[in-house]
């Protein structure tokens, strides 16, 4: 990727010509005006068509058996780009868990690793702020 002064970057991507070539193209990605939303929590639907994204923050109760999500994002994909969007999150997460060590889903779990020992919390897993 490259930037250019005026925020944007050229990137380049594979595609699939008609005839079947796979060819190298560049685009140039305009970003300057996104919106950034953080979200904590993701639901993910679909249908034989589609795949849906609704991207929300933290679940928050409304008493001891409720809680309400507030929808912040939807977003609509195909098949298609869901799958390359897949595989795209997995190999961000693997070269994420290279550099800082694995992500732990149970926040139990996470709660466990001792923040100022060079011991791993789990067996087999690298110290904290230890590559594997």
């Amino acid at each position: 990727m490259t930037n250019n002064l005026d925020g944007k970057s050229i990137e380049s991507i594979s595609t699939t010509a008609p005839s079947g070539e796979v060819q190298q193209v560049q685009v140039e990605i305009d970003d300057e005006d996104v919106p950034v939303r953080y979200s904590s929590t993701v639901r993910v639907s679909g249908s034989a068509e589609e795949i849906t994204l609704d991207f929300a923050g933290s679940v928050r109760p409304t008493s001891p058996q409720r809680a309400k999500l507030k929808i912040d994002q939807r977003v609509v994909l195909n098949p298609w780009a869901a799958k390359r969007l897949a595989l795209a999150l997995g190999q961000a997460i693997q070269r994420y868990e290279q550099t800082y060590g694995p992500l732990e889903l149970d926040p139990r779990k996470r709660m466990q690793r001792p923040a100022a020992s060079n011991q791993p919390a789990v067996p087999g897993s690298p110290p904290p702020n230890k590559l594997a």
